[in-house]
């Protein structure tokens, strides 16, 4: 019965949300538009009206981390597979995060993209559990893999950037 109970409490799904989203909530601290998009990301659900959907996306585009490409690509990896798993109509907005870095480090071809992808997930879940939401991982297994024309259209757009 225990572990029904930790299924269907919401305080237990809020502490697996803040596990999750502890460094974007800690980056809040300094960053306005990070503190808003964890905040915007707390209520989202497939219910979350247009206006506050494009709400957080506004938000989340703000963020403007800089670092590395790995530390990128780690960074928003659980923000960007939980905002797809509500709403997908924003891949194109935000499947780039993903996508750019991993391009940067020498990923080009769409089915290595997405092997990349999946393996990124299992390598950060093995050093913590709550790197990604329980609806960040099913995005990953069960949406990512029918996104293969998004993903190769991302890759195309580095690659002409990359030219230009």
């Amino acid at each position: 019965m225990k572990i029904l109970d930790k299924i269907f409490n919401k305080k237990d799904n809020e502490s697996e949300f803040e596990k999750s989203f502890s460094d974007l909530k800690r980056m809040g601290d300094i960053v306005p538009s990070a503190k808003r998009t964890y905040e915007l990301l707390k209520d989202l659900n497939f219910e979350t009206s247009e206006l506050d959907s494009e709400k957080l996306l506004t938000e989340f585009n703000k963020i403007q981390y800089a670092s590395n490409t790995n530390s990128f690509f780690y960074f928003y990896f659980p923000i960007v597979s939980y905002i797809l798993y509500y709403k997908p109509y924003f891949e194109k907005d935000i499947l780039k995060y993903l996508i750019g870095p991993n391009f940067a480090n020498g990923t080009t071809e769409k089915k290595e993209m997405m092997q990349m992808i999946l393996g990124a997930m299992n390598f950060k879940l093995k050093d913590n559990i709550y790197y990604l939401t329980k609806e960040s991982r099913d995005w990953v297994i069960n949406e990512l893999p029918k996104l293969e024309r998004q993903v190769d259209r991302e890759i195309q757009i580095c690659w002409k950037e990359l030219n230009e």
